[in-house]
């Protein structure tokens, strides 16, 4: 199913960092904007509507609190208000754009989503890591690595009950790419629970023919999908801005095909961006590549190709 024909987007900063110990990703909404982020995508069709950031609130305000959940509070009651700006965003009938911050952002930007589409919502979900743990599993109390397992139903109810009760993504509806790094937790519950998942071994055993046939069975099964690009799924080489740098990242070559399948086989209602360093980028080129694959996700085509194009037409 290719995207819906809606120009609308909603775009939503969260300058977050307290899911992490990774400094510098709260920085990361303003930066995506000092690299027009907004006129790029109207560039290409979309009516952007920018809402602004999430106040979120220092660490040096705030007590870390639960040693298995850090921060827990305010990573709630910022969620919340995330978790409101997407729902209202898909009432309008608008997609949403959120930029992290982050990835513990991504639990009030799918939940609001889920639950203002009643639950018919798949979650393609691209990171080096599972982000899969519990409080009971975690080995570092960091909440960007909880926010997944709760989106599943499994956790702290803190974590699952933000935006309502019930469950927000059914299991077999989530399909996790590109993960290379795994708790032990987080491959018990995969198997145990049979979470779709293709990981950077399948990729390089198996190349891409079996993805692009889980994410077109996502796409058969439910109408709306929800996009979730850490950017530590990508090679330090054409990424080097993201929190956690990876060696052993995606290519720009295989990253680029499976955003552009995407766009092209599912309606997306909803992305986010998150744990974009700006402090650790080089000549803004992992801002840069988070654009283009945002665009493309949409189905849209953004990239240096295309501003060649635009700047040398004839006339």
């Amino acid at each position: 199913m290719p995207n819906n024909p809606s120009s609308k987007l909603t775009l939503i900063g969260v300058p977050l960092d307290l899911g992490a110990q990774n400094l510098g990703v709260d920085i990361g909404p303003d930066a995506f904007r000092y690299q027009q982020i907004v006129a790029k995508l109207e560039r290409i069709g979309f009516g952007v509507t920018d809402s602004g950031d999430v106040s979120c609130n220092d660490r040096k305000q705030l007590e870390r609190g639960d040693p298995r959940m850090h921060y827990v509070d305010e990573i709630v009651r910022v969620n919340e208000e995330v978790a409101s700006l997407s729902h209202k965003a898909m009432a309008d009938k608008a997609k949403v754009v959120v930029l992290g911050g982050d990835h513990s952002i991504n639990l009030g930007a799918v939940s609001g989503a889920s639950v203002a589409l009643d639950g018919k919502l798949g979650l393609i979900y691209l990171d080096a890591h599972g982000d899969m743990n519990t409080a009971e599993t975690t080995l570092t109390g960091n909440v960007h690595g909880m926010h997944l397992a709760s989106l599943l139903g499994f956790g702290e109810p803190e974590l699952r009950n933000v935006h309502g009760k019930q469950t927000k993504i059914a299991r077999q509806d989530l399909l996790h790419i590109g993960g290379s790094d795994f708790d032990q937790a987080e491959l018990d519950l995969i198997k145990n629970e049979q979470l779709p998942a293709f990981t950077l071994f399948d990729l390089l055993t198996s190349s891409l023919g079996p993805l692009l046939k889980m994410i077109n069975d996502l796409a058969t099964r439910v109408p709306n999908i929800w996009v979730s690009l850490d950017l530590d799924v990508i090679d330090r080489i054409y990424a080097p801005g993201a929190g956690m740098p990876n060696a052993k990242g995606l290519t720009y070559r295989e990253i680029a095909t499976i955003a552009e399948y995407i766009g092209s086989h599912c309606n997306v209602v909803g992305i986010d961006i998150v744990e974009y360093n700006p402090l650790q980028d080089e000549q803004n080129k992992t801002a840069e590549l988070g654009i283009e694959l945002l665009a493309k996700f949409l189905g849209k085509e953004y990239s240096w190709y295309t501003n060649y194009m635009n700047d040398n037409q004839v006339g």
